[in-house]
């Protein structure tokens, strides 16, 4: 796994640099009384970007990681692939866009419903979606090209520093809520620009499509594979991505901004799944298309333990000094609302890491058709869910439905990707990881408290990270972390000789 190995490292250590600028972000800025409804509102936006992402994409984020090894040909341009995919783009919003204007007074008032903020500021929607759409689709072509450092920097880390900017100048009185929004489509401007010209730089070229190498069974397959996926993945993205669209719009921006915040928190899980998906995920589609079984199923047990193990750590540290992160936060009277949404959300995000690349062995593979049903039963159950213990159980009944239907999306993909390769991602270390991780929460679960929250959080987590640490590598839970770890050693005994 040396390239994976590499750039996941890098793509990880981008991320790592950016949560903790979320993290101070989420505990200093976004938790002031008078910015959390903004930040509400700014998620409540992105979500819709979010869930109609593949109908807005025409499937083109897909179709670049599922096609790319038939198209790769460099000295053509890979056929005008990366041209196909922009055209898809655009064509799938487009088609959207007008739908939406024809019925744009039902939908504002299925949508946002009696709140000004929503009402007023539902237009935001149609530019954002675009600039999303298209930036995403570039981010996941560099994919294709074995980089997914620079993207994610472009991408992911600069939204990281973009709108906690822009919230501060609204807490501060120096912009408006309409400035601060029209700002924020110039950063995703010039983010889906700055992508463009780092493909530029690649060498990839907006090169014609060759339309004599899309013969007709390829326009044919290609076709049939982005119709299902524009189904299926919106029905995906409903059943594990609907709780911030569903609680923006049945209740109100300020929980929907402490939601976020919950969410903010727990999103620090997700970073080695980014990072390890992105870098396996060519690999796998490679190996997929070649059939070569063997090293795809290596690849699948190694990604499996190494992001559980991730998971754990990450998990673990959140979790001894919940409180205390809490009580950081300025509006702490509000904001702990979401103690528990942060708990189920993270542990869906640990089932997810458990099952690890699932989803995508089954969505790229011959077998996707098998998906669909499932996919689409799963997302009228997460809505249903949401629409059903929101009202009952409040913002943590968002949290439970939406690890309910992780935990059926998963428990579906194990059976599928068993009955079509023989494969499933559990092994003894995994089970081993777990417990203990358990073992270092129990050292320091009864630590008593210092007096001071920094000191608190400082402790607690850096014990745990320390022994769980520890545990991990004395017990040889994952080789790759083993393998990094003397690496490590050794480039500190060549320092120190130095």
């Amino acid at each position: 796994m040396g390239v994976i190995q590499r750039q996941g490292i890098k793509h990880s250590i981008v991320n790592f640099v950016g949560l903790g600028v979320g993290m101070v972000s989420t505990l200093f800025v976004y938790s002031q009384k008078d910015v959390v409804e903004a930040y509400g509102l700014v998620q409540f936006l992105l979500s819709i970007g979010m869930i109609g992402f593949p109908l807005f994409s025409f499937a083109g984020s897909a179709v670049a990681l599922r096609f790319f090894p038939y198209f790769e040909d460099k000295p053509s341009g890979h056929h005008g692939f990366l041209s196909l995919l922009l055209g898809m783009s655009l064509l799938g919003w487009s088609v959207c866009a007008g739908i939406a204007l024809l019925f744009w007074e039902n939908i504002q008032t299925a949508v946002a419903g009696e709140s000004d903020l929503r009402h007023d500021h539902l237009w935001v929607a149609f530019p954002l979606t675009l600039l999303f759409t298209v930036a995403t689709v570039f981010t996941q072509y560099a994919a294709n090209l074995k980089r997914i450092v620079v993207p994610s920097l472009l991408f992911d880390f600069s939204l990281k520093m973009a709108l906690p900017t822009l919230l501060v100048g609204l807490w501060m009185h120096w912009i408006s809520l309409q400035t601060m929004l029209w700002l924020l489509l110039v950063h995703f401007a010039l983010v889906t620009a700055g992508l463009a010209v780092y493909l530029l730089f690649m060498g990839e070229r907006f090169t014609k499509p060759d339309w004599h190498f899309l013969n007709p069974k390829m326009r044919r397959d290609l076709g049939t594979y982005a119709g299902f996926v524009m189904i299926s993945g919106v029905a995906v993205l409903l059943t594990v991505r609907a709780d911030t669209f569903l609680v923006g719009a049945l209740t109100d921006m300020k929980r929907t901004g402490i939601y976020a915040i919950a969410l903010n928190i727990a999103v620090a899980i997700d970073i080695p799944i980014k990072g390890l998906h992105a870098a396996s995920v060519p690999f796998m589609t490679k190996y997929l298309a070649e059939k070569n079984w063997t090293e795809l199923s290596n690849l699948y047990h190694k990604v499996s333990i190494n992001l559980l193990t991730a998971g754990l750590l990450l998990f673990g540290c959140i979790w001894v000094s919940v409180d205390d992160l809490y009580q950081l936060m300025p509006n702490t009277g509000e904001v702990s609302q979401g103690k528990y949404v942060l708990l189920f959300l993270c542990i869906g995000k640990l089932i997810e890491m458990a099952v690890s690349l699932n989803s995508p062995l089954v969505y790229y593979s011959e077998y996707y058709r098998y998906s669909l049903v499932s996919f689409c039963v799963l997302a009228a159950a997460n809505v249903g869910f949401n629409i059903w213990l929101i009202p009952l159980l409040g913002l943590p009944g968002a949290a439970l439905a939406t690890l309910l239907s992780i935990t059926g999306y998963s428990l579906f993909g194990l059976a599928l990707v068993w009955t079509k390769f023989r494969m499933q991602p559990f092994t003894r270390s995994m089970a081993l990881a777990g417990v203990l991780a358990l073992a270092a929460v129990a050292a320091v679960w009864f630590l008593p408290s210092t007096g001071y929250v920094l000191l608190n959080i400082a402790l607690r987590s850096g014990l745990f990270a320390l022994l769980f640490g520890v545990l991990v590598i004395r017990f040889r839970v994952s080789e790759d972390i083993l393998s990094l770890w003397a690496t490590g050693q050794e480039r500190v005994r060549a320092v120190l000789k130095i």
